[in-house]
């Protein structure tokens, strides 16, 4: 991550874990709502500290996709393949708030570098629904505009 990028969570108070390339010196200012590990690291210490940092934050109530397309919400974590990791990222940009199909098959076709049909976006909803069932979100349709993504009920 980009030190720019870390003064901007900072200033946001959100949770940050760094990862520490090679011989990276661990920096010297961390704070309660940051972490950092070396990689490889192994998936379970990852959620662990991801968790940790949530909870410490009080940010566990919302999702959070980590770099390596694992999605983690109250104490429970899915991995996500690349199409619904870029599909989760439209969610979580706007967190309980519609996000349009136009949106969503921009970020497929991110994913493709082709263009996306409304029937590629419609299965791939249904397997993110699957998935979402693992850590109990669920998405909600919003019919002719898109979808939202709220806590499973």
């Amino acid at each position: 991550m980009q030190s720019h990028e870390r003064d901007q969570l900072r200033e946001a108070g959100l949770p940050c874990l760094l990862v520490l390339e090679g011989q990276t010196a661990p920096p010297s200012d961390i704070s309660p709502i940051e972490d950092w590990v070396r990689p490889p690291v192994d998936r379970l210490d990852l959620a662990a500290r991801v968790h940790t940092l949530q909870r410490r934050t009080g940010t566990d109530f919302v999702p959070a996709l980590d770099p390596t397309g694992v999605l983690y919400y109250g104490g429970q974590s899915v991995p996500m393949s690349e199409a619904q990791s870029e599909m989760m990222r439209c969610f979580l940009a706007d967190f309980g708030h519609l996000v349009r199909r136009d949106t969503l098959k921009d970020a497929l076709g991110r994913t493709r570098n082709e263009t996306v049909t409304s029937n590629a976006v419609d299965l791939h909803i249904m397997r993110l629904r699957q998935r979402l069932d693992g850590v109990r979100l669920s998405l909600r349709t919003v019919w002719g505009r898109g979808y939202i993504l709220e806590a499973a009920t």
